[in-house]
């Protein structure tokens, strides 16, 4: 006769097999799995005797519940959190998670660090990111750390740089708040006249012509044309300007300002309106010390020049709109825009190259008031620019544009405005 073993009722879910045979063993294992929801741990010594098989039954878990971190099914339940929400641990990776915690997605990092460049504190980056301000301190500038060169985005975009005006600017920053000294940096620029674009920048500890050398002549090995630099007329910018570019002509920016107040009156007092848009699109034909050949091509095109003598009253307008906010229109907005935000940067006096390369970058891409950003001005061609391309090292990819179309216009009239404010090459200054 069959001996018949009753469960231990003292120990829960403790099971006593011995003197089961193999095939009844195997069968009752099998139903205690399905009844009691948990692993029979049966074994046998090396002596053919088998063990007590002891089966620890576990709540049931959902069978679509995985690991969100190694999606295996193996599964247990991890206890409660403080608000009494079930907490989950993966047997295989050993990791857990409380359920529900994990459907949102991961912030998208490009999205984190374009939202701190733009002004966000982050404190604020916190509705982006579940995590410390440390911690997203951190990977803020893991990411820009991991982008390229803003100069060398710029080069892989332009295979040629020719520009008929540069300013040269400097600023003198401190990473903290306050009136202390401390961690005060000095930031070179040098910057498009037409498009108000940086085409470079050297970040030094004060400002010296060593710095400005470091610029000018890392700018002329990737090849830079520009007949004409402007500057406040610093002894180290005109020293380092004789040292690179000796045949080169050296403006101050006071002329700028003659020049603004000779258009104005042009402007408000000539009977030819016109005269002055031939002179802003076939400025490129003006400047016979140095010929530029790429210098704005887009008025090669027959239909882009037509296109802005059909728009007198457009182009008025907008030249009107710059001289009225010159400030803000010019590199003084752009310095003013650094300054602003880069008092709040407390985490650059550790390392300033990878958030001054971020932020020049995302503002250079960032798309103006117009609709286009100061790097599709500068290669004279509408396309489109977005910082996470930046971060891949993918050039702009151009917008096809009808030449009839609204935008096109906008475009085009926006490029003759601007080099009609360049003061470099015209009758006014010989």
């Amino acid at each position: 006769m069959t001996r018949k073993q009753v469960p231990n009722k003292g120990v829960k879910g403790s099971l006593s097999l011995r003197g089961y045979s193999p095939q009844n063993r195997a069968q009752l294992s099998s139903v205690l799995k399905a009844s009691w929801g948990g692993t029979v741990l049966s074994s046998e010594s090396s002596n053919g005797k088998v063990d007590d098989v002891q089966t620890t039954p576990c709540a049931a878990v959902p069978a679509e519940s995985v690991c969100p971190f190694c999606h295996s099914t193996d599964i247990v339940r991890h206890g409660k959190t403080s608000a009494s929400n079930p907490r989950f641990r993966c047997v295989t990776c050993n990791r857990t998670w409380v359920k529900g915690s994990l459907a949102r997605h991961n912030p998208n990092l490009s999205e984190l660090a374009e939202a701190y460049l733009c002004g966000s504190s982050c404190r604020e980056l916190r509705s982006l990111y579940r995590s410390s301000p440390i911690r997203i301190n951190q990977k803020v500038r893991e990411y820009l750390s991991g982008c390229c060169s803003w100069e060398e985005y710029l080069d892989a975009s332009s295979p040629k740089h020719e520009s008929k005006l540069i300013h040269l600017v400097g600023k003198k920053f401190k990473a903290n708040i306050g009136d202390s000294l401390e961690h005060s940096m000095y930031l070179a620029l040098a910057i498009d006249a037409l498009s108000t674009l940086v085409l470079g920048f050297e970040i030094g500890e004060s400002d010296s012509e060593s710095v400005w050398i470091s610029l000018l002549d890392r700018m002329n090995c990737r090849g830079f044309v520009c007949p004409t630099f402007m500057s406040y007329g610093f002894k180290e910018i005109e020293d380092a300007l004789k040292t690179v570019f000796p045949y080169s002509l050296t403006l101050h920016h006071f002329t700028r300002s003659c020049y603004d107040k000779h258009l104005k009156d042009e402007l408000f007092h000539s009977a030819d309106v016109k005269r002055l848009i031939r002179e802003a699109v076939d400025s490129h034909e003006t400047d016979e010390r140095c010929k530029l050949e790429d210098y704005l091509t887009i008025f090669k095109d027959k239909r882009m020049k037509q296109m802005v003598l059909n728009s007198k009253e457009y182009f008025l307008q907008r030249l009107q709109d710059r001289i009225d906010h010159n400030s803000s229109v010019r590199f003084e907005g752009l310095l003013n825009a650094f300054q602003e935000r880069f008092q709040k940067f407390h985490m650059i006096k550790y390392d300033p190259y990878p958030i001054i390369n971020g932020w020049i970058a995302w503002k250079m891409l960032e798309p103006l008031p117009i609709g286009f950003s100061r790097l599709s001005l500068y290669l004279q061609l509408p396309v489109e620019t977005h910082f996470k391309n930046f971060n891949c090292g993918t050039p702009p990819a151009p917008i096809n544009l009808h030449p009839d179309s609204p935008e096109m216009r906008t475009f085009v009239v926006e490029l003759a405005v601007r080099a009609l404010q360049i003061p470099s090459g015209n009758a006014f200054l010989d």
